[in-house]
């Protein structure tokens, strides 16, 4: 006897969602565990229903583009930070040095 794949509307429609958005069917149900034929039922079921989620999930995609892109911007800033910090420490070091070969006890 096979056993029913149970899971809130919500969810369906998120299923549902994946499908519409490229997805196969048969790689969606195999990854959320469930009978591909249940999956095509689902989505000829909600596919009306979904277009709010869809659009939802299209401004997340775009914010997270946008994140990405500040991310990628700060990270340059920093990894250019940590070079001039490098350099300033080197600088330092190499005075330090100078400074202790020509008065050797000078603290």
């Amino acid at each position: 006897m096979k056993r029913r794949f149970r899971c809130p509307v919500e969810a369906k429609k998120e299923f549902v969602v994946e499908v519409l958005a490229g997805y196969r069917t048969e790689v969606v149900a195999r990854k959320h565990g469930m009978s591909p034929k249940t999956l095509s039922n689902w989505v000829r079921q909600y596919q009306d229903e979904v277009g709010e989620l869809m659009v939802k999930r299209q401004d997340d995609v775009e914010k997270l583009k946008k994140d990405a892109a500040k991310l990628d911007g700060l990270q340059k800033k920093y990894n250019e930070a940590m070079k001039l910090l490098g350099e300033k420490e080197l600088e330092n070091n190499i005075l330090k040095d100078l400074v202790k070969k020509k008065y050797p006890d000078w603290k």
